[in-house]
């Protein structure tokens, strides 16, 4: 006879297998997972987003502060500028600069930083009277780092202990997330952190000053040294102790009380802890800001170490505005998408700049000669077009020249001209005189009756040239209409 079976036929059916199979994929996704290509985070035995830390230390976040603070003030402006879009959008991305603009820049430390956008769709701009709907930013700031990992193809993966589905999400960074990453690499696509490379630095900094203060509060105090008579060291003793504490000491005529300190010569004197916390401090000033002026100039000064000092910070900042600049244009392009409009172009600090070698260099060219074009312009010192008006030149054969000397002149002292004014007045006339020639002008004058004859002869003759030309041909011949007409009378 079969035996039964034990199991219910609506038994629930085990789950033994499901954890398994989940914790093979977790093995599975940890063994394949690329592994973090900073050697500094490998011997150490911490995980990137632990150099967090170092950010409490006095002179490391001062010297981080210091670059952050020099982008965050930054001046920035989008183009194009003349249009109620980028109204919108440059009132907008104030609001949330600070927080854009730190997020990103905290891929230097770190090697890679990660921002978030959560969008309001009822957005609203308003500009006096006129409000315009849009859809903006809502809220916009970084992420912890750990919760993602970059690839090495640009992929940004969000990891499956931090995502909604359990599993291992790739990241939108078109409209949701915006990677920056500093100088990524094939093989360490994790980007490069600065804040690994002060790892030891700040890790024997924390412990000297451990052991120092250490040191301090155990031989830091002078120590009374007693000398009492043979049977009396236990009672010496006890009122020395007593003496730490009221200041106050009473021995006889044959005991004897010194006082001894740790002096200069001593192995654990303040001078050596002196100088290893300066060659710490300028190793970590180094590595940040690229120079060491901030704090001191070691007993020395000049002009020349400031302008090496203000180099050297111009140079970290430009580095800084090139790596967020991507960044903060994917944001934009993101806004501008989203509402259907016509993309903008971010430009962070002052590309081009009035540079006084340059303009100097400029003028003393100017001044030489030579003719600099709208184009040299634009290109040395950021331009635009329409910023420089173009001067039409006159023709190489009507230049300017030294007005000859003459007795007297019937034009200048009719009309009151000075040399200047008569000197222009002439090469005009030579230009004109290509049309009409002093004796043809003045036939037509002569066979004039009067003005209005004058004119409709000209009008003839002149039918195809154009009015600016008549209106000139018309006042050299009512000047000589003019002129004879003075002589007759005069006659």
């Amino acid at each position: 006879m079969a035996k039964k079976s034990k199991k219910s036929e609506n038994a629930k059916p085990e789950s033994g297998g499901l954890y398994l199979h989940e914790a093979e994929l977790a093995l599975i996704n940890y063994l394949t997972k690329m592994p973090d290509g900073d050697e500094v985070l490998r011997k150490a035995g911490i995980t990137r987003h632990r150099l967090k830390v170092m950010m409490y230390d006095d002179e490391i976040y001062q010297c981080v502060e210091k670059r952050q603070d020099k982008i965050e003030s930054a001046p920035w402006r989008l183009e194009p500028a003349d249009s109620t879009t980028a109204q919108i959008l440059n009132d907008h991305l104030r609001e949330w600069w600070s927080e854009i603009v730190i997020g990103a820049q905290n891929a230097r430390w770190f090697g890679y930083s990660v921002l978030e956008a959560v969008y309001n769709q009822n957005a609203l701009h308003i500009n006096g009277d006129i409000i315009t709907p849009f859809i903006g930013l809502k809220w916009i700031g970084e992420k912890p780092m750990q919760w993602y990992e970059p690839k090495n193809d640009g992929r940004l993966i969000l990891l499956q202990n931090h995502s909604k589905s359990r599993r291992d999400e790739e990241c939108d960074q078109h409209f949701k997330h915006f990677l920056t990453r500093c100088k990524p690499t094939y093989e360490n696509p994790y980007g490069e952190a600065l804040l690994s490379r002060l790892y030891w630095v700040w890790f024997f900094k924390n412990n000297g000053f451990k052991m120092w203060a250490k040191f301090v509060e155990q031989f830091g105090m002078p120590m009374l040294v007693g000398k009492s008579a043979v049977g009396k060291n236990d009672d010496m003793r006890d009122a020395l102790l007593r003496a730490h504490a009221s200041r106050v000491l009473a021995v006889s005529a044959t005991d004897t009380v010194e006082v001894t300190a740790a002096g200069s010569s001593s192995g654990n004197a303040s001078g050596t802890y002196d100088t290893f916390d300066k060659n710490l401090e300028r190793r970590i000033q180094k590595v940040i800001l690229g120079q060491t002026l901030t704090s001191g100039t070691d007993g020395s000064g000049s002009r020349a170490l400031g302008d090496v000092h203000m180099e050297v910070q111009n140079s970290k900042y430009k580095a800084d505005i090139r790596m967020i600049m991507p960044t903060i244009q994917a944001i934009l392009n993101a806004l501008c998408d989203l509402n259907g409009w016509e993309r903008h172009r971010i430009i962070i600090g002052e590309e081009k700049s009035l540079e006084e070698p340059k303009a100097d260099r400029d003028v003393k060219l100017k001044n030489a000669g030579a003719n600099l074009t709208p184009q040299y312009f634009q290109r040395e010192y950021g331009l635009q077009d329409g910023d420089i008006a173009e001067v039409q030149q006159l023709p190489a054969n009507t230049q300017f020249s030294a007005l000859p000397k003459r007795a007297f002149s019937f034009k200048a002292d009719m009309q009151g001209l000075d040399a200047n004014q008569q000197e222009v007045d002439e090469k005009i006339s030579e230009i004109d005189k290509k049309l009409f020639s002093e004796s043809e002008l003045m036939k037509v004058v002569e066979t004039s009756s009067d003005v209005n004859d004058l004119q409709t002869k000209l009008y003839g003759l002149m039918s195809g040239e154009s009015v600016e030309k008549f209106t000139e041909t018309m006042a050299r011949a009512l000047y000589l209409f003019d002129v004879i007409g003075y002589v007759q009378r005069s006659k």
